[in-house]
């Protein structure tokens, strides 16, 4: 059965958004309030944090052997927590 990319990367795509939406509320309860000695172990939660989603969608849609869904859901993974580290560093 061939994968639908634009399906997956749709799907992905909302799961990352989910991700941005969970990171910005724990940002705002756990990290706002520290200042920005802590920007840097949040930093670091946001990696974690993408580095799961990824993990879990790869998993639950069994994506391991299929090199090219695996790359596009990496890619995808890595712009996401590129784009969070980059908006959030801007806050130092």
């Amino acid at each position: 059965m061939a994968i639908n990319y634009e399906d997956l990367e749709d799907r992905f795509n909302c799961a990352c958004d989910d991700a941005v939406k969970e990171l910005s509320i724990r940002y705002d309860s756990d990290y706002r309030s520290q200042g920005p000695g802590k920007l840097n172990s949040f930093l670091e939660v946001i990696q974690w944090h993408f580095d799961n989603v990824e993990t879990g969608f790869i998993e639950q849609n069994v994506l391991v052997r299929d090199d090219e869904a695996f790359r596009r859901i990496k890619t995808i993974a890595r712009t996401f927590a590129k784009r969070c580290i980059d908006d959030y560093s801007k806050l130092r």
